[in-house]
C-alpha cells in the first residue's frame, strides 16, 4: 500500500501546478467546492493562517489546512474544486501534511469527516486512517439536515 501511494504521489507531483493562494481565494474555492456545510470565510482562513500551529498546503484548485500540537496533527480541512476531484490532489496534500507533521515530531494524525462523505471516507481508509470515535449530529448542512462525524486517526 505504501509503495502504491508513494508512486501515485510521485506521478502527481510531476504533473502538478503549484499556485499561491490567499485567504480570499481559499474561501472562494471552499464555496465553489459544493460543500454541504457552511463554507469558511476569508477572515476565518486569515485568522487561522496567522496561528503558529497551522500548516497550509496547496496545489491548483485544492488546499489542505492542518494543525500541529505536540505529538498530534489534525487535518482541519481538505478542499478540492469539484471539477478537479479524483486526480490525486487530496491524497497528495494529505501525504505532504503527514510528512511535515512527522518531521516536527508528531506521531498521530486525526481528522473528522461526515459519515455520508463516501469518497472522503474511502480515501482516508486507503491512506490508513481508522475510525476511533463519532460525534453525533456534528455536521449541520445548509439544507437543515445533520450528519454524524467520524473521528479518524492514523499513526504517522
Amino acid at each position: 500500500m505504501l509503495y502504491k501511494t508513494s508512486r501515485r504521489i510521485s506521478q502527481y507531483r510531476q504533473r502538478t501546478k503549484f499556485v499561491k493562494m490567499t485567504p480570499f481565494e481559499m474561501s472562494k474555492l471552499h464555496l465553489l467546492s459544493g460543500s454541504l456545510t457552511r463554507p469558511w470565510s476569508e477572515s476565518e482562513y486569515k485568522n487561522l493562517l496567522a496561528t503558529d500551529t497551522i500548516r497550509f498546503f496547496y496545489v491548483e484548485n485544492a488546499f489542505l489546512v492542518g494543525r500541529l500540537v505536540g505529538s498530534d496533527a489534525e487535518i482541519l480541512n481538505v478542499i478540492v474544486h469539484p471539477k478537479y476531484r479524483r486526480l490525486g490532489k487530496a491524497r497528495y496534500l494529505i501525504v505532504k501534511f503527514e510528512a511535515e507533521a512527522k518531521s516536527v515530531g508528531a506521531s498521530r494524525c486525526f481528522l473528522e469527516v461526515a459519515e455520508s462523505n463516501n469518497s472522503a471516507n474511502t480515501l482516508y481508509n486507503d491512506l490508513g486512517y481508522f475510525k476511533i470515535g463519532q460525534r453525533k449530529n456534528y455536521y449541520e448542512f445548509v439544507d437543515g439536515r445533520k450528519d454524524n462525524a467520524s473521528i479518524m486517526a492514523k499513526e504517522i
